[in-house]
Formats: C-alpha cells, sequence, structure tokens
C-alpha cells in the first residue's frame, strides 16, 4: 500500500489526466446516466453549481463556474469567467464553454430560455437563493425547480476504477505521511506543531492539500470528535487522537489514529481494545446488499457488550470520494443496502468529557463478494505507542 513519494506524485499526475476533460470516457458516460434520470422526472436540464459536481459531469478543474447539461439535446455548457477560460477549454472540452454576461446565473437563464426548458434539476443544498431568483427572472417559463441533489449522490457514491485508484493513491500519501511524521513527534510539542508537521509531510508526498482540517487531539481535548488543535503538549501517559486524511487528484482520504505517549495506562487500553473490536466486526459485517445502519448497529453491540455503549455517540462512517463526507452512510439512520464500489470509512469511538477519547478509522471498499480494507496502517494496541 505505501510506496515511495515519487511513485506518488507520478500515480497522481496520471489520475488527474485521466479523470480531465470533459470528453474523457468518465465524463460522457456520467452525463449519460444523469440524461437518462433526467428523463425519467421529465427534467429539461440540470444545473450544476457546486465545484465537485460539474467537475464529475465535465471535467473542469477550475473554479466559479456553472455547467448546464440538457437531457435531450445531448449538449452541455461549461459557464465561467475570462480567468479560467483557458483551463475550461482544456479540461472541459466536451463541453460549450461560454464566458457568462451579466451574471452566471442570469446567462444560465438565457440559456435555458433557448432551450425551452419548462423545468430544470438543481442540487438544491447547494444553490443560493440569489442565483435561483436570478435564474428564473432570467427564464420566466421555468416551473418550480426539481431538486436532483439525491440522484446526482446516489450515482457520485459508486465509483469507477479510475477513481478508486485516486482514492488509493490519496490513501496511499496519507499513510505515508503519517508514518513519516509520527516518528518525529516528542513529548512537549504542541497539537499545532504535530498538526502542522503532518499537513507539510502530505504536501511534501504530492498532495495538494488537506481533506479537512487535520484534528489533532491531546488527553481531554480528545473527547470531542472534532476537537480543534491548539497549545496543549504531548505528555507521558496522553492520548494523542489525529484525524486526517489528503486531498490529491480531486478525491480524499479519511483516517484515525489513537497514539500514547509513552505508555497507556490499563484503563484506556481496555478502552482501546474496545473500540479495535467494534471496528473490526464491522467491517466483517460490510458487504453488498447490507444496510449502512446494520452494520453500525453490529459496532454499537459490540461496544455495549464491554460497557461503552452510551460513550459511542455518532454515526460509524461516510462516503468518502471529491469530498470527505458524502453518501452512503453507516449510521442509524441510513437503511439503504450498501453497494459494490461503495468506499466508506469504519470509524467507531468513545468519548469520556474532561478525560480524553479514542477513535480509529480505516477505508473500505465494498466488492461484489464482500469487501476491501484500503487503509493498512497498523491498529494493534502495542502499535500505538510512541516510544
Amino acid at each position: 500500500m505505501i510506496t515511495d513519494t515519487t511513485s506518488i506524485i507520478k500515480i497522481a499526475e496520471k489520475n488527474r489526466r485521466e479523470q480531465s476533460g470533459g470528453n474523457t470516457p468518465a465524463c460522457l458516460d456520467r452525463r449519460e446516466v444523469l440524461r437518462r434520470e433526467l428523463s425519467t422526472i421529465r427534467c429539461g436540464a440540470a444545473v450544476l453549481t457546486r465545484s465537485e459536481d460539474y467537475y464529475y459531469y465535465t471535467g473542469y478543474t477550475g473554479e466559479d463556474a456553472v455547467a448546464i447539461v440538457a437531457a435531450r439535446s445531448g449538449k452541455t455548457w461549461l459557464l465561467t469567467d475570462p480567468r479560467y477560460r483557458e483551463e475550461a477549454e482544456r479540461t472541459a472540452r466536451g463541453c460549450e464553454v461560454v464566458m457568462w454576461k451579466r451574471s452566471p446565473a442570469n446567462h444560465t437563464g438565457v440559456i435555458l430560455r433557448k432551450l425551452r426548458s419548462k423545468t430544470v434539476g438543481i442540487t438544491a443544498n447547494h444553490m443560493t437563493v440569489q442565483f435561483l431568483n436570478t435564474l428564473r427572472a432570467a427564464a420566466p417559463a421555468l416551473g418550480t425547480p426539481e431538486d436532483i441533489g439525491p440522484i446526482i449522490s446516489r450515482q457520485r457514491a459508486v465509483k469507477s476504477s479510475g477513481e478508486i485508484r485516486a482514492m488509493r493513491n490519496a490513501l496511499a500519501c496519507a499513510e505515508k505521511s503519517f508514518i513519516t511524521a509520527r516518528a518525529r513527534w516528542k513529548i512537549g510539542m504542541t497539537e499545532m506543531d504535530v498538526k502542522n508537521d503532518l499537513e507539510w509531510e502530505m504536501r511534501r508526498n504530492g498532495a495538494s492539500g488537506t481533506a479537512f482540517d487535520t484534528i489533532v487531539a491531546v488527553g481531554p481535548n480528545a473527547s470531542l470528535p472534532h476537537a480543534h488543535a491548539g497549545n496543549r503538549k504531548l505528555a507521558a501517559g496522553k492520548m494523542l487522537l489525529i484525524d486526517f486524511g489528503a486531498h490529491l487528484g480531486q478525491y480524499n482520504s479519511d483516517l484515525t489514529r489513537t497514539l500514547w505517549l509513552s505508555d497507556i495506562p490499563a484503563v484506556w487500553k481496555k478502552r482501546y481494545n474496545a473500540v479495535r473490536d467494534a471496528q473490526l466486526a464491522a467491517i466483517d459485517a460490510i458487504g453488498p446488499g447490507v444496510p449502512g445502519s446494520d452494520v453500525h448497529q453490529v459496532a454499537a453491540t459490540v461496544l455495549a457488550k464491554y460497557g461503552l455503549g452510551k460513550f459511542f455517540t455518532h454515526g460509524l462512517g461516510h462516503g468518502v470520494g471529491l469530498v470527505v463526507h458524502e453518501d452512503p452512510r453507516l449510521s442509524p439512520s441510513w437503511d439503504k443496502p450498501l453497494e459494490p464500489g461503495h468506499i466508506i470509512t469504519v470509524e467507531p469511538g468513545v468519548y469520556f468529557p474532561g478525560s480524553g477519547g479514542i477513535r480509529t478509522e480505516d477505508m473500505v471498499l465494498v466488492t461484489a463478494k464482500g469487501r476491501e480494507v484500503l487503509s493498512s496502517l497498523a491498529k494493534d494496541v502495542d502499535s500505538m505507542i510512541v516510544p
């Protein structure tokens, strides 16, 4: 799993070439699937305003854009401004690239009016009221828009072979960086020291950035699932919880390990083993057709047997891809079945206010016959000790 830095960067560049460009088979196939979905709900076009969505369907790697995918004509427009003209023409070649006039929403409305679209699909969670009002003013014949967010989320959740390669690469970058940086962490360093060191190492290994704001929490601060790094110092016998991921080639990774400096107190060793056992049991339960809620319940049941059920306060996991939190979910409310191609995190955790917390997180690919654990960092209790 862990490769040398040169290999990571070369693979990342290969994945970027494969994933970019609106005329790549991946983008063309995705648009055709979307068009079929639009036709099913009698929607004339999709208006994509979220960067991950217009990248997914066009290959465009810049910012400040709108993609319009027509259901019947087979046409796709990529609207942006002159700052991104060259990048748009290079990476979204299967689209008609247009420099908007007046505003992106107004120009979108002009195109929809020419299409004579009566119904348009939008991602409601990612379109502002101002954009929608301007769009309606420019295309007054439009009816109530359809929220196609669930359609897009469902399609993006199933990863192609190219996406899986890209995510393996982002994961390899994060794992190699963690192993290298960990050797430098010593008692007396601060949470912020550790955070900056790990993030620098990921960038050195080819990441364009972090998948999210890296969580580094020492001692009592680890009782906060989304703790913020500060000036708390690493100390003997105190846990060091690190939740991190690399953003590389447009895709993300997500991992968590809980370490201890010098030694693990007996009470925390017992709790750590409980969390690890819960994770292993949940991973074994993953497979195609299994509801996400069932996998969550497996982990919850194991933790309850250890007397830790009330300290497990969040969902077991989530999908990862172009964004670090996406569908599907492993939670009590997600009763939809897992499918081959889903990549999910499995991250049971227990939290004790004022005392600390433990979380272990790995990434798992759902396969036709079961599952494949993509991450490879050690997680036995002895490996969690930083000398």
